[in-house]
């Protein structure tokens, strides 16, 4: 039995993948088509995107205290397992699910996913595991694809603290603030959202300078601020949509992916597709297992 299931693991890392692309291929036929039709687009991707694209996180999977000598001691591996189970209804999972669509359709050209200055800014204030991961065998379903900025690169002036120089939160309001009165367009995108969604209120305003489809976003705060301002003129008149993962891919008539397909994508080490993080929560810095 243990041999029997140690070939069947073996099939599982060598086709795994495989079949993982075959059905990402399947899922995106029709947007595909739709997209030939009309033309490549472009879209800017929010940080909250790249955050929820860790689907899988590195766990210890405990198997029991054994004998050493006179001592007793825990046992256990590190291995991959899923963040979401397979059957959850969190409001996150059906967005997920349509990232491997749209990064399929990125990496075969037929959509560009961008970055901004003032995105790479935010993420420069972060931890790098929330983007990508923190453990060693964790997947982020961006990995790999790299988000161009569509604007640019700007960067924190940073030095000893003798120099007393504003923090690059500070930085960042300032620079904000600023732009207020050299863009009327941000700036009235802002009175109509709030000061409080300023940064938000910029990233919407970089992908209409820059003919975007739209401000990719899994923000539902913004969201649900975006709704209940529909009708001011300045919400109307956008040249860019606000839209979900799932929305996007609705719109683009793509197929939803259960993430756990990609369990043995990139694996050369212990994976656990039959498990998840039971609150369908991602560990990040610090939690523990």
């Amino acid at each position: 039995m243990n041999r029997l299931s140690q070939w069947v693991e073996h099939l599982r890392f060598k086709y795994g993948p495989r079949l993982a692309n075959w059905l990402i291929d399947l899922s995106t036929y029709q947007a595909r088509q739709k997209l030939k039709q009309g033309g490549p687009i472009g879209i800017l991707v929010d940080n909250t995107v790249l955050a929820h694209a860790t689907t899988h996180e590195t766990a210890w999977i405990n198997t029991g205290p054994t004998q050493w000598g006179p001592h007793t001691i825990n046992t256990g591996y590190s291995a991959r397992i899923a963040v979401h189970p397979t059957d959850s209804d969190a409001r996150e999972y059906e967005h997920i699910q349509y990232l491997p669509g749209l990064i399929s359709l990125a990496r075969n050209g037929i959509l560009s996913l961008y970055s901004s200055a003032e995105l790479q800014d935010e993420q420069f204030t972060k931890p790098s595991g929330m983007f990508r991961g923190y453990g060693y065998y964790d997947h982020n379903l961006f990995a790999g694809e790299k988000l161009e900025s569509i604007d640019g690169w700007v960067f924190p002036h940073m030095g000893p603290s003798w120099m007393n120089l504003p923090s690059p939160e500070e930085q960042r309001r300032r620079r904000l603030l600023a732009k207020e009165s050299e863009d009327p367009e941000y700036a009235s995108l802002v009175a109509v959202l709030g000061p409080k969604n300023s940064q938000d209120a910029w990233h919407i305003r970089t992908a209409e300078k820059h003919d975007l489809l739209c401000f990719l976003t899994m923000d539902f705060k913004l969201i649900r601020t975006i709704e209940a301002q529909r009708n001011a003129r300045r919400v109307k008149e956008l040249r860019t949509k606000v839209m979900t993962p799932a929305e996007l891919g609705r719109h683009l008539r793509l197929r939803p992916i259960a993430p756990h397909i990609l369990s043995y994508t990139d694996a050369s080490y212990p994976v656990r597709s039959d498990l998840s993080w039971p609150d369908g929560k991602r560990r990040g810095r610090g939690r523990q297992n």
